[in-house]
């Protein structure tokens, strides 16, 4: 577990002080709520490369342990976060 900890704004106040908000990114992580909700996180640019490398990891080890993913048909790490092809 990591030692981060969340900074909420409201997207009206991160509008506002976006500077502000990016410097408080390179240390900890940044949700930004719309109607008390929250939608969005800004996180530093390094731990972001880290999470996507762990991602490419982990999906590497799945292929692995599946042996053959065309037993999956096009299964692939967008269908996980369900993003669409643009």
């Amino acid at each position: 577990m990591t030692n981060s900890k969340f900074i909420f704004f409201s997207l009206a106040e991160a509008k506002a002080k976006f500077s502000k908000v990016i410097e408080e990114s390179e240390k900890d992580d940044v949700v930004i709520t719309k109607n008390g909700h929250p939608t969005s996180v800004i996180i530093n640019y390094e731990k972001y490369l880290k999470i996507l490398n762990f991602l490419d990891k982990v999906w590497d080890l799945y292929l692995l342990d599946v042996g053959d993913p065309s037993l999956f048909g096009k299964l692939n790490i967008k269908d996980i976060f369900n993003e669409k092809d643009d």
